[in-house]
């Protein structure tokens, strides 16, 4: 009987990432653009936008927390850790440099 001399190779994800994420769309405001986030952690987020960004680059977020019919904005230094082209724009991952909230 012969034996398949295939090896199967499978990818693993592995999640490098400091808190658990959730999919969330706040109102966000960077640098005067406003967007929706696509998640949120204690100590990032990612977001749409119609520009790139440098790896590395500081950003300043101010984001709105919906308290009924009035919103709380809540200013975020962050860090650009990653930008993904997607059709027109961009998807921006960055690390906030202050947790918004204890793990």
């Amino acid at each position: 009987m012969e034996t398949d001399s295939i090896t199967e190779k499978k990818a693993v994800l592995v999640d490098h990432r400091a808190a658990p994420r959730f999919g969330v769309a706040l109102r966000l405001t960077v640098e005067g653009n406003e967007g929706a986030t696509h998640d949120l952690s204690a100590t990032g987020l990612s977001f749409a936008s119609d520009r790139g960004y440098e790896v590395g680059s500081p950003l300043e977020l101010v984001l709105e927390f919906p308290d009924g019919t009035t919103p709380h904005p809540l200013t975020c230094e962050a860090e650009v850790v990653r930008v993904t082209p997607v059709g027109d724009g961009f998807n921006v991952a960055v690390r906030l440099l202050t947790p918004l909230f204890k793990n």
